[in-house]
């Protein structure tokens, strides 16, 4: 049957093919079939799969695969209603899949939330805050309705809830490495063909890292844009939205020594690492950044790795808090840079976020609650690990 459907089903993929392919006998008859044809002033289309029995149109669509499945049931109606009428049994594998990473259902729907909100943020970049707030305060409201500390599973699952959590998948398990903790414990992120995950990591480890990813993108997505706080009138709410999920599972000690860490830890500790990076250089070029003459614009660039140079501890505390508020993406994008770009980079972060944003930093020392969001995310067990 497996081989009957697969013929079938590319041999449906051809009839869709470029028009400027040779034509065969058989694809100009299935053509005329599906071309719109004139009666009574009317266009009608005929759906080869309306001929086909339920059964096999219900294994096509479990052939599919997820971006697949989307594409042909906007395009072909007899498929979407088989799909509606089915949707939790083609879609059972694929489910199964991503739960041994999500643990579950209920996870699907936060990364179909988690990717609106990064559409959201992309949408109205430019755009005034107060606009931004109003598409997302509804979502923070919706989070806090949907009680994810007592259910586990949200009712239906959805194509889009399936596909966003598969295609923020591999960007979960690239965050869950630590490149300088990974050079030391080598064995504990081997990766077999194919997956994505070490093969040492428990499953609990995968989802437990999986589901923080999500609540933490979340959360900086409804708070924070860019340099720029969200619902200040709200900032009670920052609690309220993180305890409205249920706690991290508690580990024994020697899962916690092999992987200790979850996402804002990986980024804080990846930001750091970055940060070091920039400093050894800027260390060695110290003697000579204002020895010669320079423009105008080179002195200020010397200011400014001058005034980065002699930042005070509380400076630096508050500035990578700043910088891991931003969110995952934001430090991936970094590391791709040069160093030439990453200085550069770094440096106008800490001009904006420190230097030129006092009253921010003024207060900060009163902002309890960034201590409270680092020690969240600590897995029980894990406190002596420290930031």
């Amino acid at each position: 049957m497996f081989s009957f459907l697969g013929a079938n089903f590319l041999f449906f993929i051809n009839l869709q093919a470029d028009p400027t392919d040779s034509p065969t006998k058989d694809s100009i008859n299935w053509r005329r079939k599906m071309a719109p044809s004139q009666v009574s002033g009317h266009q009608q289309w005929s759906d080869p799969f309306s001929t086909l029995q339920p059964e096999l149109n219900i294994e096509i669509l479990e052939y599919l695969s997820l971006h697949d499945i989307r594409s042909v049931i906007m395009a072909v109606p007899m498929l979407l209603r088989t799909f509606q009428s089915n949707r939790r049994y083609i879609l059972r594998s694929h489910s199964h899949e991503l739960l041994q990473s999500y643990g579950e259902e209920s996870s699907f729907r936060l990364a179909a939330t988690a990717t609106h909100l990064r559409a959201l943020h992309s949408k109205h970049d430019g755009d005034s805050i107060s606009e931004l707030e109003k598409q997302v305060q509804p979502i923070l409201d919706s989070i806090l309705q949907s009680n994810y500390k007592k259910a586990t599973k949200r009712g239906d699952i959805r194509l889009y809830m399936l596909i966003a959590a598969q295609e923020l998948l591999p960007e979960i398990a690239a965050s869950f490495t630590m490149p300088w903790y990974q050079s030391i414990h080598l064995e504990l992120y081997d990766r077999s063909p194919g997956s994505i995950w070490p093969d040492m990591a428990p499953p609990v480890v995968r989802t437990t890292f999986s589901k923080g990813f999500l609540r933490f993108d979340c959360y900086h997505n409804i708070f924070y844009h860019n340099h720029q706080h969200l619902l200040q009138n709200l900032d009670d709410m920052k609690e309220v939205f993180l305890n409205s999920f249920p706690e991290f599972p508690a580990f024994d000690d020697d899962t916690l020594r092999m992987y200790p860490f979850t996402i804002l830890r990986n980024i804080f500790w990846r930001y750091n690492y970055l940060i070091e990076e920039v400093d050894d250089s800027l260390l060695e070029q110290r003697s000579d950044i204002l020895r010669r003459e320079r423009t105008s614009n080179e002195i200020s660039a010397a200011i400014r790795r001058i005034q980065f140079l002699n930042r005070s501890p509380r400076q630096y505390d508050y500035f990578l808090c700043r910088l891991c508020l931003q969110g995952y993406p934001r430090l991936d994008s970094l590391e791709q840079l040069s160093y030439g770009e990453l200085e550069n980079a770094i440096l106008k972060e800490f001009e904006e976020l420190v230097t030129l944003d006092l009253e921010n930093y003024d207060i900060w020392v009163d902002k309890v609650h960034y201590y409270d969001l680092l020690e969240y995310f600590i897995l029980e067990g894990s406190s002596e690990m420290g930031y």
